[in-house]
């Protein structure tokens, strides 16, 4: 099977439509900020936003194939892209997963009287894959962030213009719930991002825009680990990017007798037999009731292949070794013995998994004699 990193892409959904970029490329991912115009940009870049104290331009994809602007809402991400260099955001509704895609299975372009034909000549589009259930478009990131690049935007600009103010941001805690009324933000005389963002909404993007600004500068990105966050219920777990495979969806589990709890039993993929783990059992965490349907990534350390139960890959970041934190020193009930280490993460801790401690530890050994 081929595991070359490089066939590892990030899909995610913008108005209907599926996307794929390499996963080396991302550099960061976090929810929709306030983001601030640039005077003559062209219509597909909808400005700016100061990220650690660099001004990063942000491209809606629904524009720049042509198509009428889509609504933006809170729940939207943003997608950062490194590429030789050159940086851009990319607007996105959904963060979808990591996975590996089949070279084999991308088409140059598309039959004529495919509805999407209009793309298939556009040159920031590397292929396409067609499935059953969905069109995915592999992104040209050469092209892409080249085009930007050669658009001459104006971004050698005073910062002091892209920092919210204490009068701007918000006065109190925001909560996540809405009022059932809100009242719709007068569209100022000059251009402004979202304009039909209600007041609570303003608020929220610009409180975000603020913490961006405020974090820690990281500019040499040298030594840094791109770590997947999966998500398992309440509790998140990083897993190194370049150990994982992909992230599937399975609908039929063999169970294998004489194994700890937390091996749930095999699955079959594409042929191959893979065993499928739950980790929240190595971690003394209650472990419900598992479904016939579920969703698991597909990781892989020296020769072993194996699939960790997870509801979703939460979260991509770039993690500074140096910042973990021994989890021996940590007060915790988890299985210390099966963690790199433990680093804040929204507000909770996120541990980093130890794959070779895991796959090589006599706990996931049958028993016999049982």
């Amino acid at each position: 099977m081929n595991t070359n990193p490089s066939n590892h892409y990030l899909l995610f959904n913008f108005n209907q439509l599926n996307y794929a970029v390499p996963a080396s490329a991302v550099q960061e991912i976090f929810f929709l900020p306030e983001i601030s115009p640039i005077p003559e940009a062209p219509e597909d870049i909808l400005g700016t936003v100061n990220v650690r104290g660099d001004l990063i331009p942000i491209m809606d994809l629904n524009r720049r194939f042509g198509y009428p602007p889509a609504d933006y809402h809170l729940t939207d991400s943003i997608v950062v892209l490194n590429w030789q260099e050159l940086r851009l955001g990319l607007l996105t509704h959904q963060v979808k997963e990591v996975a590996r895609l089949d070279v084999e299975q991308i088409a140059p372009e598309l039959p004529y009287d495919h509805p999407f034909s209009d793309l298939k000549q556009d040159r920031f589009l590397d292929g396409f894959i067609q499935t059953e259930e969905s069109l995915t478009l592999l992104l040209n990131l050469d092209k892409l962030l080249r085009y930007v690049e050669e658009s001459e935007l104006s971004l050698d600009l005073d910062l002091d213009a892209f920092a919210f103010s204490e009068e701007d941001a918000p006065t109190e805690e925001l909560t996540p719930e809405f009022p059932e009324e809100q009242s719709l933000t007068p569209a100022p005389k000059f251009p402004v991002f979202f304009p039909q963002a209600s007041e609570y909404e303003r608020k929220v993007l610009k409180n975000r825009a603020k913490n961006l600004q405020e974090k820690l500068k990281l500019r040499d990105y040298a030594g840094l680990k791109p770590i997947s966050v999966i998500a398992l219920q309440q509790e998140f777990f990083g897993v190194e990017l370049s150990s994982i495979q992909e992230f599937i969806q399975f609908d039929k589990l063999t169970p294998i007798p004489c194994t700890p709890n937390f091996v749930l039993g095999n699955i079959n993929l594409r042929g191959e037999v893979i065993t499928l783990m739950d980790i929240r059992g190595l971690f003394n965490l209650p472990q419900p009731a598992l479904k016939r349907e579920g969703k698991a990534i597909i990781v892989r350390w020296d020769e072993i292949v194996v699939g960790f139960l997870a509801d979703a890959i939460h979260d991509i970041l770039m993690l500074d070794p140096k910042n973990l934190l021994d989890a021996q020193t940590i007060d915790t009930e988890l299985n210390k013995n099966f963690l790199q280490g433990v680093a804040p993460y929204q507000e909770k801790m996120l541990a980093v998994l130890d794959l070779p401690a895991i796959l090589q530890s006599g706990d996931l050994w049958v028993d016999e004699a049982v």
